[in-house]
């Protein structure tokens, strides 16, 4: 059927009592669904909640879309879609497609007609629903909403309802499948989010420092507003959003009007109806399958040659599914010319980045633009330096200089690490106000070399032990001391003991040494408990390490050390055993340690300096078992470096 000419004079009403009462009955339930969905979630779930008082004590006022939540977006992510589907269904059905549009209606007022009636089925129930809320609100014990809060519910569902309908109708037009016109809808939903991480997850393999958790992290929301619609309970929406899901939804329609001008009728049936377009779906769907096989054996093995098999495995999967349902079809493996076309294009593109033609991986700012630098182990706080003021970067010369010769040796380190590292992330904040940010899997051998002037810097351990920061101890209600053993624990409440214990402890701090054996055994925690506003406490927790000797000189004087931790007095005895077979601490089992022969230790001295030295190493060359007289017993572990005296 030519639809580029008329054949014969079409009457162009743009509304036809026949087709309106067709549409009705076909999709009319969708109106009655979304009616007793919305009156379960929210008016008859609010009378229910009204009877708990504790819930009308939480609840917070306005949080129209916290109320029934998982049947509010349940319903506003599927019956849109449904309603799209259902209500273009005859586009899909070659019979259906025939007869509807012999008719002599035009196009554009036939599609016309459609919009309206589901425009006319999203709306009515959201209205009715505010207008149950509106006349409730008076009803209620308390105050939980205002009218401008029903408000921003009604349009904001409504522009949301609006937008996933009109893009589901707008992929309808590509696809002659009601099935696929479902899978594309989401698929259009997510894609920008989905497509956006798995390059972040594919990139970092290939651009060396590339700080994916960064971008990863960076408001995915914004640029998915399927996503976005579940944050509303903890961030309202805002007027321009809804302004935008309008615009867009607009756009979706002014382009299905278009391409439903252009459709054929014989397109129903047909995974793609527009030809051209098979082969942007065929590469476009290897693509995506590729680098979610990528992401995976990267993730899993962390090695260039399984995330190589991960791009040729998954790719070779995804072009093949994409040729059958473009074919309908298992006899598709003759196209295998056109795959080798494609793996040998993005060869191509890998090798960009593999060889970092676009300088990415050696790209340092000058120092002297460099206002304050971030270094740690964690992207949050470079993120989120508001939280934590500015205490998670440096800004003394000495200590930037540092981190910038860091980064140098970095850059240098091309080879993919997998085992013994130490993630690093470094970032610099520049003069101009832009920000660099890298982050890297590093060795633990050069990691702690270049590592040890940071630390023993002031400016370091301010930023990192906050209780340095503290200057007047007024504030702190209670500090207490835990083990990590036996439940042991001492509360120091007390003012001048707070004090006295304060000072000790950030003199130790200031005096710590650069140990990173040493700092892998501890005894417990310090925990500060202290008011940072009226009202508002807030805790600050420092490991307790056994390298703490004032710390626990202190406890000894106060007489407190035997209740802080456990000691020598709490122990029978200990078993040193060699770890021949390298396992790591956690898979030897009772059973295993009394058949394993070794040293037992039944002399104080040499018992209190198993303890001194004891930590949790994971592959240690001694595994050491403490027997407490209450029956327990602690599997720790020494290391060749770090070995009590009577075993040298």
């Amino acid at each position: 059927m030519n639809w580029g000419k008329e054949d014969m004079p079409l009457k162009t009403f743009l509304f036809n009592r026949g087709i309106f009462s067709q549409i009705v009955r076909n999709v009319g339930w969708v109106a009655l669904v979304y009616f007793v969905g919305l009156l379960f979630a929210l008016p008859i779930h609010i009378f229910m909640m009204t009877e708990d008082e504790n819930w009308l004590m939480h609840h917070q006022t306005g949080r129209i879309f916290d109320i029934g939540s998982i049947i509010q977006f349940s319903l506003m992510f599927t019956l849109p879609v449904l309603l799209a589907i259902f209500l273009f269904r005859y586009m899909q059905v070659r019979l259906s497609a025939d007869y509807i549009h012999s008719l002599p209606v035009k196009r554009e007022a036939l599609f016309l007609q459609h919009i309206v009636t589901a425009m006319i089925i999203l709306t009515v129930p959201v209205a009715m629903i505010a207008g149950c809320l509106i006349i409730m609100k008076p009803l209620l014990p308390v105050s939980l909403y205002s009218l401008k809060h029903i408000a921003i519910w009604f349009t904001g569902t409504l522009a949301m309802n609006v937008l996933l309908f009109s893009g589901t109708v707008f992929v309808g037009m590509f696809t002659g499948m009601s099935m696929l016109q479902g899978v594309f809808a989401y698929v259009l939903f997510f894609f920008s989010a989905g497509i956006f991480v798995l390059l972040m997850f594919n990139l970092k393999y290939f651009l060396h420092g590339f700080a994916y958790e960064y971008y990863l992290s960076y408001n995915i929301d914004k640029i998915a507003p399927f996503i976005r619609a579940l944050t509303w309970e903890s961030k309202p929406i805002q007027p321009i959003e809804i302004y935008i899901y309008i615009v867009l939804a607009f756009i979706f329609y002014v382009l299905s009007v278009w391409l439903y001008k252009k459709r054929h009728v014989e397109a129903a049936t047909d995974a793609i109806a527009f030809r051209p377009l098979r082969s942007v779906f065929t590469y476009g769907f290897t693509f995506c399958v590729m680098l979610v096989g990528g992401a995976y054996f990267g993730e899993m093995q962390q090695r260039i040659t399984w995330i190589i098999f991960g791009y040729v495995f998954a790719s070779l999967i995804g072009y093949f599914i994409a040729r059958i349902i473009l074919e309908k079809t298992w006899r598709v493996f003759t196209h295998w010319k056109a795959y080798v076309q494609y793996i040998g294009f993005i060869a191509v593109v890998s090798l960009l980045f593999a060889f970092d033609l676009f300088g990415f991986g050696k790209y340092q700012p000058p120092l002297n633009d460099i206002e304050r630098a971030y270094f740690g182990d964690d992207i949050y706080y470079f993120e989120n330096d508001n939280e934590n003021g500015e205490n998670a970067f440096f800004y003394e010369r000495d200590n930037i200089e540092h981190i910038y010769l860091f980064h140098q040796q970095l850059m240098k380190q091309q080879k993919l690490q997998t085992e013994n590292t130490k993630h690093v992330v470094i970032g610099y904040d520049l003069k101009n106000g832009k920000r660099i940010v890298r982050q890297y899997a590093v060795p633990l051998e050069v990691y702690n070399q270049f590592y040890k002037p940071i630390f023993h810097s002031l400016e370091f351990k301010k930023n990192h032990y906050p209780i340095l920061r503290i200057n007047d101890f007024k504030n702190v209600l209670q500090v207490r001391i835990d083990s990590n053993l036996g439940g042991k624990a001492v509360r120091l409440r007390d003012r001048e003991e707070i004090e006295s214990f304060l000072h000790i402890l950030q003199r130790q701090l200031v005096d710590e040494t650069f140990d990173p054996i040493a700092w892998n055994r501890e005894w417990g925690a310090i925990i500060v408990t202290y008011e940072k506003q009226k009202g508002i406490t807030e805790e600050t927790m420092i490991k307790w390490k056994k390298s703490y000797h004032l710390v626990d000189e202190w406890l000894q004087q106060r007489g407190l050390l035997q209740q802080a931790r456990a000691t020598v007095e709490d122990v029978s005895e200990v078993k040193i055993i060699k770890n021949t077979k390298r396992l790591k601490t956690y898979e030897w089992t009772d059973d295993m340690i009394e058949r394993a022969e070794g040293i037992v230790v039944k002399d104080k001295t040499k018992i209190e300096q198993c303890m001194q030295v004891a930590g949790w190493d994971e592959r240690a060359d001694y595994i050491v078992v403490t027997y407490y007289k209450s029956g327990y017993a602690d599997i720790q572990s020494f290391t060749k470096h770090f070995i009590p005296p009577f075993l040298h």
